[in-house]
């Protein structure tokens, strides 16, 4: 059932690069670079260098460590896989700094992405992004299945027909042959699965004072510290166990990453949460919302792809979505339920006034008195902005930068957090932002699908959109290294506006073709690669991929 999935793509990455093929990571006192069987840390200066001390994140015991022949840069080589390392040391204003990292798991690093609805995969430039419809709780299910050793659930909203189907029948089954289950949910939501589940089975409802706000989380950690290093996931996303957030109408996505290193830092936070690492959770030390420590890494290498992962509102996850705006350097895509953040909104509108004309971005048609989205679509031109007001809440909460621009840093940032001042503030949120081209295309595949719903241009996308099942014609031959021939599927005289854009979004080339006399499309002078062919006419349009070797 899960799948080992590794994709080799190169890591082309803002704050990452490569060095003779090991993965970087820059922070802003030091570089970590990730070695087979090593890592080290090159420090800017020699003070934090002399002063820096590490523990594991677990056990507290201090780690050995060498110096280099860089008087800046230490070695770490005694570590085991998946290891949670704690650093401190003291920059050069004298202040004590402390902060986590991750050693490189020897897991499978797969990665899988689930929608509820509809998805264009006309737009799959490696994957088609894979729609579950109403069976995304069985999926859930079948994960739940699997697990061996330990479960941990944070769930803001859940529903199950009943103790012994569904969701909670899962969950009770798991304890029932001897998993550690612990569960924590939102303390002020109605969650009719809690009450079906075994009273035998620790639960944790999250506080409802008025300083904190929800526990909005929406993850599972599978197995974090099971023996078989290809036996832990993680499962977050956007989705609430409630039947209309899985069911539908409501729009929504899951990821599943098979990463120990990962699992373990998704445990440290539910622990911090739980007040305990074991299984019964301790009121005194339980830390929730605003009353959080920012305790976990932060990076993670993932097969050959780096993930970073936030907690709010300890993290300042909101400066890493503004951050991840900034690095965009070709295209930007946002679905997200709500923007009510200013420095969102002016972060958007000063990449579009910068030159990055290629914004496009999705907001659900609920409307809190502080949404920005009337100013970002009085900062973008006409169609860039759109309000989904179709059935149900377009739930999702990720941003695609880079999509078009595989020598960029392909990215998609995801999760639980609402781009509103209560997830950067109160409540309890995770946030991770996947460098990868592929997985990235997947959500811009389910982005192009409902921004084509909610009445967006796909002009502005880079491409034609289809209409309905048009069949105006097939284009020959594909991939070609000359020019092509376009096939009618039309018996009446039929006039066609041809258009080709690159995969950057440009047009590259604009054609009056008709099928009477002219159907050659002049492509023989495009350099190679990945192309979209938009073919027009007063009744119809059709998109095809075109390569070009």
């Amino acid at each position: 059932m899960k799948s080992r999935i590794i994709v080799a793509l190169s890591l082309f990455l803002i704050g990452c690069s490569t060095l003779l093929g090991q993965t970087q990571i820059h922070e802003k006192d030091y570089t970590i670079t990730y070695f087979p069987a090593y890592l080290t840390l090159n420090f800017q200066d020699n003070i934090a260098a002399n002063s820096v001390v590490f523990e594991d994140a677990f056990t507290h015991n201090t780690l050995p460590f060498e110096r280099t022949s860089i008087s800046t840069e230490v070695k770490l080589s005694q570590l085991h896989p998946s290891q949670i390392i704690k650093l401190q040391y003291t920059n050069s204003q004298q202040e004590i700094q402390s902060s986590y990292l991750a050693n490189s798991s020897i897991s499978s690093g797969s990665i899988e992405v689930y929608f509820n609805h509809t998805v264009a995969t006309q737009f799959a430039q490696s994957q088609a992004a894979i729609n579950l419809g109403d069976v995304l709780d069985e999926k859930l299910i079948a994960y739940i299945n699997d697990c061996q050793h330990d479960l941990a659930i944070a769930i803001y909203n859940s529903y199950s027909p009943s103790s012994t189907s569904g969701i909670a029948g899962a969950i009770n089954a798991a304890y029932d042959r001897g998993v550690k289950v612990r569960l924590i949910y939102d303390g002020s939501t109605s969650s009719v699965m809690i009450p079906l589940l075994n009273p035998l089975i620790p639960v944790l409802p999250s506080p409802s004072s008025s300083s904190y706000g929800i526990m909005h989380n929406k993850f599972v950690i599978f197995d974090a510290e099971s023996s078989d290093p290809n036996q832990p996931f993680v499962w977050t996303g956007s989705t609430n166990w409630t039947v209309s957030q899985i069911d539908g109408p409501d729009r929504n996505s899951v990821i599943v990453i098979q990463d120990q290193a990962l699992a373990l830092a998704y445990k440290m936070e539910f622990d911090e949460m739980w007040g305990s690492s074991t299984m019964l959770p301790d009121a005194v030390n339980s830390k929730f919302g605003p009353y959080k420590a920012d305790n976990t890494p932060h990076h993670f290498v993932v097969g050959n792809k780096v993930i970073d992962s936030y907690f709010s509102p300890s993290d300042g996850a909101n400066a890493k979505l503004i951050d991840a705006i900034n690095s965009a350097n070709s295209d930007l895509e946002i679905a997200t339920m709500l923007i009510t953040r200013s420095d969102i909104k002016n972060a958007l509108l000063a990449k579009y006034n910068g030159g990055l004309t290629n914004i496009n971005l999705m907001v659900d048609s609920q409307n809190p008195s502080s949404n920005q989205i009337s100013a970002i679509q009085a900062g973008l031109p006409t169609g860039h902005a759109v309000v989904f007001s179709l059935s149900g809440i377009m739930h999702h909460k990720f941003m695609v930068v880079d999509n078009f621009n595989p020598n960029s840093d392909p990215l998609v940032a995801l999760g639980s957090h609402n781009w509103s001042t209560s997830a950067e503030t109160k409540n309890d949120e995770n946030t991770l932002i996947v460098h990868d081209a592929n997985i990235a295309n997947q959500y811009f595949q389910a982005f192009a699908d409902l921004y084509q719903q909610a009445g967006g241009n796909m002009e502005y996308l880079g491409v034609q959109a289809s209409s309905g099942n048009a069949q105006l014609c097939s284009i020959f031959p594909n991939p070609t290294s000359g020019n092509c021939v376009i096939n009618w599927n039309q018996n009446q005289p039929v006039l066609a506006t041809v258009r080709i854009f690159s995969a950057l979004g440009n047009e590259v080339l604009k054609q009056q073709l008709t099928n009477e006399s002219d159907s050659t499309l002049s492509c023989s002078n495009l350099e190679s690669g990945v192309y979209f062919v938009s073919v027009e006419t007063e009744q119809a349009k059709e998109v095809f991929k075109l390569i070009k070797k």
